[in-house]
């Protein structure tokens, strides 16, 4: 009988075309930031919450020294609005405070510092919401800025998004957009991204100051970025309404 030569010739076809069968190439690093970055700027609505992680990073606000940010949420309104809530540690002590920008105009409350009324007052010094859709600053010239971009690999979040990750290097001023302007950054950041594969979004970054690392903080300060609720519908307190 020839069937078993048969059989082992068929598995040897078959080997064949399996060898060479195409595999899939990963995306082009460049290509895919360029995307992500232009689908968020055409969002009419987001959210952000931002962590802070690591070595802590005083940031400057009207309160005085020794202020750490700990936690910002915020949903950004197109063109030029963006309303949140920041939570602090000034001199040891947790605040929270209310923010809300729109354009160069900004107001913040806290219940103890302001009595729980809308203070128009800066609270980011220089902050615009514009900032961080804007071509040329915010999410996508951190995306442009960063360098040795690498793509990692497909990964899932927590919450199951399926994700495209990647990872890079950036000055830090590029970046600080991205914080709401919470957080002027400064030094050579370690940046990873992940953006959504479906949406072609960026759902989150994880931002790293190397320089950071010290003897007493050997963990660096880290920023968790995570952006989501895409065009959802705008809720936000305006001041004076």
């Amino acid at each position: 009988m020839r069937y078993p030569g048969i059989l082992i010739a068929l598995l040897l076809v078959l080997a064949a075309c399996s060898s060479d069968s195409p595999t899939e190439s990963p995306p082009d690093p460049l290509a895919l930031v360029t995307e992500a970055g232009n689908n968020i700027r055409a969002a009419e609505t987001f959210r952000m919450e931002v962590l802070s992680g690591g070595a802590p990073y005083a940031v400057e606000t009207d309160f005085g020294a020794n202020v750490f940010f700990r936690q910002a949420k915020a949903q950004y309104v197109s063109p030029e609005t963006l309303q949140g809530n920041v939570r602090l540690i000034v001199a040891g002590i947790p605040a929270d405070v209310d923010i809300f920008s729109r354009g160069e105009a900004q107001w913040y409350r806290n219940t103890v510092l302001t009595g729980g009324e809308w203070l128009s007052q800066p609270f980011a010094q220089g902050f615009n919401p514009q900032a961080l859709i804007a071509d040329d600053t915010g999410f996508q010239a951190a995306l442009n800025s960063l360098i040795n971009l690498e793509y990692v690999g497909q990964a899932n979040l927590e919450d199951r998004t399926a994700v495209h990750h990647l990872k890079g290097t950036a000055d830090g001023r590029d970046i600080s957009a991205l914080l709401a302007g919470i957080i002027a950054v400064e030094g050579n950041a370690e940046v990873d991204v992940y953006i959504d594969r479906e949406l072609r979004i960026p759902v989150r970054f994880i931002i790293r100051l190397p320089e950071t690392v010290s003897e007493t903080e050997p963990e660096p300060t880290t920023w968790t970025v995570d952006v989501y609720d895409l065009n959802a519908a705008p809720e936000l307190d305006t001041p004076g309404e």
